[in-house]
């Protein structure tokens, strides 16, 4: 990515929500330049642009006004919509087969029956008596994060749901200087070209099987017997919008999937590759599903987030790479200095993830190397690591929260495809060596620890 971060990520998600037709929020601060960059946007690629600040407007001049107009033949009066300006514009430009870029600014900025009459425009694309926005009409919104606007405005968790989420941030101070001193001349160099490639049945088959993969994967990692930390149907919407650190991300729900699904075709569809636009398509993952689920906690918050990027980044690799011929290198994992329970960690990602790319996994046996070095089997290191666990705390808690990571380690691989992991045998052999040889040392730590 270059010093134009807010530029490139607005631009890409105009770009993304004009070919999938899904509703993007540009969340951010005030004073990003989003009406700037937008404007540049729609001038740069033939768009007629229209503009509606969600503070200056009231519904009628949104949605258009009634009146009452009378039949000169007849003398009957009846109801008429008289057409917003902004709306004859549009489609007088339609008619010139220009399309329109439609801006709605200030969206949590307002009261409620003009934010109704906005979500209108957005979502059912229409004004007063059922008239349709034209088909070429990419809607745009944009707001506020909750700490930047008055209490009583708001946009509640379930609307957001809607919306594929953008958020414009920074997470430097330079990229911030970087990108507001230039000169305004520069702010048009290097601007993303986006091409337009044919996507074929096979690529869209393989990437909706690879999504159910993918949340297979996800689902594993966080639900454990009875305890269900995913849940599809999350009925717990807290408001989101409330939160003023971070960024702000939407709920797993079939809509949700929907537009990943959609965003992800037209990722490929314009030849975008992770190495090279990775940060601005993640923003958009994120956005669709990065909260999971309010049953999260921030620990499990961060791991989902870290394996929804694994896995997604891995599967859409993987559907440019199909019927390739050149030999991809395995990736090595080195677990030097790690604690048992991140190295594990780390192993199974990489393996989750290896689903989409028919690797055999070279780094499982570097693994169980690692975990045979912290916990050896001979009687003179069973005992000295008997001591620490007893005399010290946070040994214990270490050693309790290695153990139960060796134990769904053990799991995973016991149910594991012998195709894919041809020596899972042999090192099932040595973890359960591991296990046996620490039974007794387990079961004293555990009951200590439950007792702290």
């Amino acid at each position: 990515m270059g010093i134009n971060i807010i530029r490139d990520t607005i631009e890409l998600a105009i770009t993304i929500s004009g070919h999938s037709g899904v509703p993007i929020l540009l969340l951010a601060n005030p004073g990003l330049a989003k009406s700037t960059i937008v404007s540049n946007w729609a001038a740069r690629n033939g768009y007629h642009l229209e503009t509606l600040i969600g503070s200056r407007f009231t519904q009628e001049e949104i949605l258009g006004f009634q009146a009452r107009v009378e039949d000169k033949s007849s003398g009957e009066s009846r109801l008429e919509l008289l057409e917003p300006y902004w709306y004859r514009s549009i489609i007088r430009h339609e008619k010139q087969n220009i399309p329109s870029l439609l801006f709605l600014d200030e969206l949590s900025t307002v009261q409620e029956n003009v934010q109704g009459a906005m979500l209108q425009l957005v979502f059912e694309r229409t004004i007063g008596h059922g008239k349709k926005l034209p088909a070429s009409t990419i809607v745009v919104s944009a707001a506020n994060y909750k700490q930047n606007i008055p209490f009583v405005f708001n946009i509640m968790a379930p609307i957001l749901n809607r919306f594929c989420i953008v958020n414009l941030r920074y997470e430097s101070n330079v990229a911030f200087f970087d990108e507001f001193l230039q000169d305004e001349s520069s702010r048009q160099d290097d601007v993303l070209i986006y091409r337009d490639m044919a996507v074929n049945g096979e690529t869209k088959a393989r990437l909706r099987e690879g999504l159910k993969a993918m949340w297979a994967a996800v689902f594993e990692s966080f639900n454990d017997g009875e305890r269900t930390a995913v849940d599809i149907n999350n009925q717990m919407y807290n408001n989101i919008y409330e939160s003023d650190t971070g960024y702000v991300y939407n709920f797993i729900t079939g809509r949700t999937i929907y537009y990943l699904y959609q965003i992800t075709h037209s990722f490929l569809c314009k030849g975008l590759s992770v190495d090279s636009y990775g940060p601005l398509m993640l923003n958009m993952v994120f956005g669709l599903v990065g909260l999971g689920t309010n049953l999260f906690n921030e620990m499990q918050q961060k791991s989902y987030l870290k394996k929804l990027e694994t896995l997604w980044t891995k599967l859409y690799a993987s559907l440019g790479t199909k019927g390739s011929t050149d030999k991809k290198p395995h990736v090595k994992l080195d677990f030097t200095g790690k604690s048992v329970s991140a190295a594990i960690n780390e192993w199974t990602l990489y393996n989750d993830a290896s689903i989409f790319t028919d690797d055999t996994d070279e780094s499982l046996e570097a693994l169980v190397r690692h975990i045979s070095g912290v916990y050896g089997t001979d009687g003179v290191q069973v005992e000295g690591l008997e001591r620490r666990v007893l005399d010290d705390d946070f040994a214990m808690f270490a050693f309790t929260g290695d153990m139960q990571k060796i134990d769904y380690l053990v799991d995973n691989l016991s149910a594991a495809d012998p195709s894919r992991l041809p020596s899972r045998d042999s090192f099932l052999a040595n973890l359960q060596r591991i296990l046996d040889a620490y039974r007794q040392l387990r079961e004293v730590a555990f009951k200590k620890a439950v007792n702290h």
